[in-house]
């Protein structure tokens, strides 16, 4: 496996998809990146499993912001939803929640969003730590049809990788109803026959 994607990568780290995304988007480009090395053609950087298991492990922590990690039970939290929009003048964010009614606005995105949190905890009563605001960053018109065209091509890339490994791995199982033994399979593919024998175990 070349790594989790985003969403597998979420549901091991017990963090909702839309969140996680948000956090990831602190941590890429730091000494906490937990991104795999990029890949030629690759649109969508994956996840190591290796650097999320010590993330994990390591309480979650995030580089310079109001807190210091992810709290564990996030499904135990209050989940709102917030936009986040980069001001007019380049100078600032802001941050708007409909429910409760807030907007926010700071010099940078990590600021307007705890700030859009500490409101929200406090019209709704409850601890700061019981509240999660899930930002969806909203990009100019001619950036999100980039980015949306780029989503669109690597989900299509993701279901041609997986059609091509389904195709090899026929490939493999034929070989071996043909009597090729798993090394024979493995020198004739450069592979070793750990991996042979992983595949065909669907690992």
């Amino acid at each position: 496996m070349r790594g989790l994607t985003l969403e597998q990568a979420a549901d091991k780290a017990g963090i909702k998809p839309a969140y996680f995304r948000y956090l990831m988007s602190q941590l890429n480009g730091t000494n906490l990146d937990l991104r795999t090395p990029p890949e030629p053609g690759e649109r969508a950087r994956r996840y190591s499993p290796q650097k999320l298991a010590a993330w994990i492990k390591n309480g979650k922590p995030l580089p310079a912001s109001e807190r210091t990690s992810v709290p564990e039970d996030t499904d135990a939290q209050t989940h709102v939803a917030g936009t986040a929009v980069r001001t007019t003048n380049g100078n600032g964010w802001t941050v708007s929640v409909e429910d409760p009614s807030i907007l926010v606005e700071a010099n940078t995105l990590q600021r307007a969003w705890s700030l859009s949190r500490m409101k929200a905890a406090e019209k709704l009563g409850i601890e700061l730590e019981e509240l999660v605001v899930d930002v969806t960053v909203e990009f100019p018109a001619e950036q999100a049809a980039h980015f949306e065209t780029g989503r669109q091509l690597a989900v299509e890339a993701e279901a041609t990788r997986l059609k091509a490994e389904q195709h090899r791995l026929e490939g493999i199982r034929g070989l071996v109803k043909a009597g090729w033994r798993n090394n024979e399979i493995a020198a004739a593919m450069g592979m070793t026959p750990q991996r042979i024998q992983q595949l065909l175990a669907g690992k």
